[in-house]
């Protein structure tokens, strides 16, 4: 596989994720995100069992407690952070969405912090996250509907607990992975996910509402491209380049996905989400690089 391919790719692909939530949700927001996880659950089973016969993963899938365990972490930013994001999306423009989903390296960061030995912040890392936030209120505070400020303050609220999960659970992850499969650990946090979509709310993928063509397009997109591709090529781009360079992808994104928002679904986009954005991605650029790697030094 041609790796600037898979790298525009994920790029594509993490870009467009944004938009495809906001429209998979729009007549319910819970059925859109169960069922796009459900849908991704059965298509990563034809997945497993083709890399399994291609001898590139483990053939057995573990049911023992410390395989359990992985499965459970990595439920966290399906179960989790996407239930919180659908439901976000409902009073956020998907732009804005996208920018929350940059802040993952920062949270993960800040909770790395505090979960795992060698990875304690540094007064740089916490100048990118003051700025970043800094960002996000230039963004929020003049852009916010009058009719539906509070919706939206939880709203974002939500989103912020949606980045906390998929932080989180990649912390866990990293605390409590020795020898599990990437493959077998998706496949795992589908169907753990799936489990509780059905726990909390047991008739939600059988009651199936009125969807317009856009929003089964959307919710078909995400599960198959979002889900199935997209771990996929990003699984394989960290094997075959630098993580720095991967690393660089939650940078890139927010970008396309202001202008999608923009010319796709009629979002505002105005001098002061330019300017926002701008100083999120700034902080973050702050936050993961030394200025000296990005012109190619060590990282730090």
């Amino acid at each position: 596989m041609n790796i600037v391919l898979a790298y525009l790719g994920v790029v594509a692909i993490w870009a467009t994720t944004p938009l495809a939530i906001k429209w998979s949700g729009e007549t319910d927001w819970f059925f859109g995100v169960a069922a796009r996880t459900a849908l991704g659950a059965l298509l990563i089973l034809p997945v497993a069992w083709w890399l399994v016969w291609r001898r590139q993963t483990a053939a057995r899938f573990s049911l023992d407690w410390p395989a359990v365990r992985v499965y459970l972490a990595a439920s966290l930013p399906i179960l989790g952070a996407m239930t919180f994001m659908y439901w976000a999306a409902q009073y956020l423009p998907s732009g804005w969405i996208a920018i929350l989903f940059a802040l993952n390296p920062v949270m993960t960061g800040i909770l790395a912090h505090f979960c795992l030995p060698n990875s304690r912040l540094s007064v740089r890392k916490i100048l990118g996250v003051l700025i970043s936030l800094t960002g996000l209120l230039i963004i929020f505070v003049p852009n916010m509907s009058a009719q539906q400020t509070e919706m939206q303050l939880l709203a974002i609220g939500a989103a912020l607990i949606s980045v906390f999960f998929h932080s989180y659970g990649s912390v866990l992850v990293k605390r409590v992975n020795d020898s599990v499969s990437p493959v077998h650990v998706v496949v795992g946090a589908l169907w753990v996910s799936v489990l509780g979509h059905l726990m909390l709310s047991p008739t939600a993928l059988l009651s199936w509402p009125a969807l317009t063509s856009r929003e089964a397009a959307a919710i078909v997109y995400a599960a198959s491209i979002g889900s199935v591709v997209g771990f996929l090529l990003y699984f394989y781009l960290l094997k075959n380049i630098d993580a720095v360079k991967v690393s660089l992808i939650p940078v890139i994104t927010p970008v396309f996905g202001l202008l999608l928002g923009h010319f796709l679904n009629e979002e505002p986009l105005n001098a002061a989400i330019w300017s926002g954005a701008g100083l999120v991605l700034f902080g973050l650029v702050l936050f993961e690089w030394r200025l000296q790697t990005l012109w190619g030094g060590k990282r730090r």
